[in-house]
């Protein structure tokens, strides 16, 4: 069923800057603290707090370096901070950065004003940085929890905070970096909840999230081609990988053989100090006239199909360093070595891909970027019953239309399911009734008022769900028949043996988890909360969990005590 009060998706709009001290980046407006403070910071798929630039950051004071920075928070002027410590940034660590942050909790807001903004959060995990290494300040997309350390509570991600007051409709975001050298350049794109099928071009493939927390936006490179205007390609991947999607960096961290394969096909000089290529004016000159492009051949890991192609122009490997990462301007080329533990594909690489990332079902979509100038944004949500593999069909997403369908078979099953309960319910009264006049006889009709079905609402918790296949009788008792009779019931209706009705006639439970007997057991459902009202066996992920115990004379009494006061 449609939900009128589910929220929509938060389509972020880009701030129109281009900054950065190693590439023009598509930056986002935020505003921390109170009153609020602007400044402008790039997504990071890695991390999970907001890191700001303090005036340590800038030292000693300059508009030129605050501008460049994308803006300065001072901590001091917020009556709202509430400071935590100073603690380890705790990311690309892998990567060999240990760098530190004057972490605290503060309000955020998204976008540049009240009339353009996004929600307002209080007490948002924030980390003051004044490292140059960080020049921009970083929005973490991640949901799980800060940890600070071992004696401090977790503290929720932005992401999370939005869905867990329903600010938005899943625990998902899709972005893409943007993309300078574009037309007259194509700002980036960062939806929360959601995604802009406009974006990108469709695809069916998707990839799980990786069971590492701190790196599970993974993916297997199969191959890395360059193709040039004659046609001819060549081979830079000499054996497949696996690569972690982080656009925190704007480098694509490969190994070793490969960085080789890139320095003789393209004529790259490694730079062992800086672990870099930097690229002088003759051969960025040649790269511009014979403009390889690059073919990222993707999947869910190294050796399996399907897969997905994204292809970078080399214009999106054109980036240059400016001040403080080196005195004067300087082209450079973004591929490092790495080991297997740091093999990433960076911020360069987002340039032309567009990721959807949905932690509710754990997976995520990298799929080619569309540039379309004249494409209206069309942004969809990612609901709790959709995957997160993208296509269109009839102007929806593969979200929205695989959404639709799965709600549509639930809401049939659940019609079905509704239907079979009441036809077995009234299968249950007709065959009691008929079997009382059997064993009861015509003759004592006018003494013994019929059994009827006995329904949870007559018995409160002590229900009878079912009586196949338990292995024992029902007797029909009044005051002058003693037990053993021979009044059985032994069939209520037609149906298949079912646990339900072994856990009901071995005794009940009170409302408390206590056994008929007086005995006490532990009773919990798959998602471990105690189980306080239900008497009936409920399925979970090992079978079915043992909610009750007993005798088969406690259910005799039951049925004893309700004849008797029937009469």
């Amino acid at each position: 069923m449609s939900d009128a009060k589910a929220p929509s998706p938060i389509s972020w709009a880009p701030s129109q800057w281009w900054e950065g001290d190693d590439g023009e980046w598509s930056t986002f407006d935020l505003r921390v603290g109170s009153p609020e403070q602007n400044v402008r910071v790039l997504p990071s798929t890695a991390g999970s707090a907001t890191w700001v630039v303090t005036p340590g950051g800038c030292d000693p004071p300059s508009s030129t370096c605050t501008e460049a920075r994308g803006g300065i928070f001072n901590q001091n002027q917020s009556s709202t901070w509430k400071d935590l410590d100073l603690f380890t940034l705790n990311l690309e660590q892998n990567l060999n950065h240990n760098e530190s942050g004057a972490f605290g909790l503060d309000t955020i807001s998204l976008g540049l004003s009240n009339a353009t903004a996004g929600p307002t959060l209080d007490s948002q995990i924030i980390a003051g940085i004044e490292t140059p290494h960080w020049y921009t300040a970083v929005f973490g997309l991640q949901q799980r929890p800060m940890i600070l350390d071992e004696f401090s509570q977790p503290q929720q991600s932005f992401l999370s905070a939005l869905r867990a007051r329903n600010l938005i409709p899943s625990l998902s975001w899709a972005y893409t970096a943007g993309a300078r050298y574009r037309s007259k350049g194509s700002f980036g794109s960062l939806t929360l909840g959601g995604s802009d099928i406009s974006k990108y071009v469709p695809t069916n493939i998707s990839f799980n999230l990786a069971s590492d927390v701190a790196r599970d936006l993974v993916v297997g490179i199969k191959s890395i081609t360059s193709t040039y205007n004659n046609g001819s390609v060549s081979s830079l991947l000499p054996s497949p990988t696996l690569a972690f999607i982080d656009s925190t960096v704007p480098y694509l961290y490969l190994p070793e053989d490969a960085c080789k394969a890139f320095e003789s096909e393209l004529g790259l000089v490694y730079n062992k100090k800086n672990n870099l290529y930097f690229v002088d004016d003759a051969l960025h000159q040649t790269l511009t006239n014979i403009n390889p492009k690059f073919t990222f051949r993707l999947a869910n890991d190294k050796s399996s199909d399907p897969f997905v192609d994204i292809i970078l122009p080399y214009a999106s490997f054109d980036l240059v360093l400016k001040p403080p990462l080196r005195s004067n301007a300087t082209s450079y080329f973004p591929l490092r070595r790495g080991n297997d533990s740091q093999i990433t594909l960076g911020r360069a690489f987002l340039q032309e891909a567009y990721i959807i990332t949905d932690y509710d079902h754990q997976n995520f979509t990298v799929a080619q970027t569309r540039f379309d100038d004249t494409a209206r944004p069309n942004i969809v949500p990612i609901p709790w019953n959709a995957t997160v593999a993208p296509g269109v069909s009839e102007g929806l997403s593969r979200q929205a239309t695989i959404g639709i369908s799965t709600g549509s078979a639930i809401l049939a099953s659940l019609l079905i399911i509704l239907a079979l309960f009441f036809t077995f319910r009234w299968r249950k009264h007709r065959s009691a009734t008929a079997l009382t006049d059997r064993l009861i006889g015509s003759d004592a009709l006018h003494e013994v008022t019929p059994v009827p079905y006995i329904s949870i609402q007559e018995l409160g918790h002590k229900s009878i769900p079912e009586m196949h296949g338990t292995g024992y009788h029902l007797e029909l008792l009044d005051g002058s028949t003693p037990s053993g009779s021979g009044n059985d019931l032994t069939e209520l209706a037609d149906g298949v043996e079912t646990p339900r009705a072994e856990s009901f006639v071995r005794g009940t439970r009170d409302h408390y988890g206590q056994a008929a007997d007086g005995s006490s057991r532990a009773r919990s459902d798959a998602s471990g909360d105690l189980l306080k009202d239900s008497v009936t066996r409920r399925p979970n992920k090992q079978g079915y969990s043992d909610e009750s115990t007993g005798n088969e004379a406690n259910y005799k009494n039951i049925i004893s005590n309700t004849h008797a006061n029937q009469r």
